[in-house]
């Protein structure tokens, strides 16, 4: 499979990367800056499959909230559709009695939390892995966006890069393969076909 990827901060270029492989393919490496919770996060990369494994790091810094009054919510869109919508105590805390609420999660992500932040303040920070694993792709370009916002209204909204940042790492995507099923009935129909073009050479060679 063959990613082309390009990460932009804000809409600024960062980097470009392209890699061909059969297996996962790193899209971004990373880690990236230190962003604030008003920007966003974008990477193109062309794709030859349909669907895709996708796996990353979500870095949170100083006291990236959780669901409380100063409450930062993640956001991944995937081709400008929503794939993912949440909050993690990254080093703000979260008074909902877990690390982790997920409002949105339609691929199913399973997520994990290396860093063991609890529902503590702690302001160092933190990481969360993201494993999806099937996405739907465009055979051709394709465009992740990563962002974050801090709600306002009855919560304490922006607060700055003084107070919090999140960025992202080891952003890798592999073609999910066929079920064994298909393989197999894929190459049947294949040798089908192969038979079925002999066939109607050889019998237009007798009528002929």
């Amino acid at each position: 499979m063959r990613f082309l990827a390009r990460s932009t901060i804000a809409g600024l270029a960062c980097a470009v990367l392209v890699v061909s492989s059969a297996q996962a393919t790193i899209i971004y490496d990373g880690p990236s800056a230190a962003m604030a919770t008003d920007q966003s996060f974008t990477l193109n990369f062309n794709s030859g499959a349909s669907t895709s494994e996708l796996s990353f790091i979500l870095d949170g810094y100083g006291s990236l909230d959780g669901k409380n009054a100063y409450e930062d919510d993640f956001s991944l869109k995937l081709n400008d559709k929503q794939v993912f919508l949440g909050t993690f105590n990254l080093g703000g805390g979260s008074n909902s009695g877990s690390q982790a609420n997920v409002y949105s999660n339609p691929f199913g992500a399973s997520l994990s939390n290396p860093t063991n932040n609890g529902t503590g303040i702690g302001w160092n920070g933190g990481k969360e892995t993201f494993t999806f694993a099937g996405l739907p792709l465009n055979v051709g370009l394709n465009t992740l966006t990563f962002s974050y916002l801090s709600l306002t209204g009855d919560h304490a909204g922006f607060q700055g890069l003084g107070d919090e940042g999140w960025g992202v790492e080891k952003v890798e995507a592999s073609a999910t393969p066929l079920p064994p099923t298909w393989t197999m009935m894929l190459i049947g129909l294949g040798g089908f076909g192969w038979l079925t073009s002999r066939r109607k050479k050889e019998r237009a060679f007798a009528v002929a």
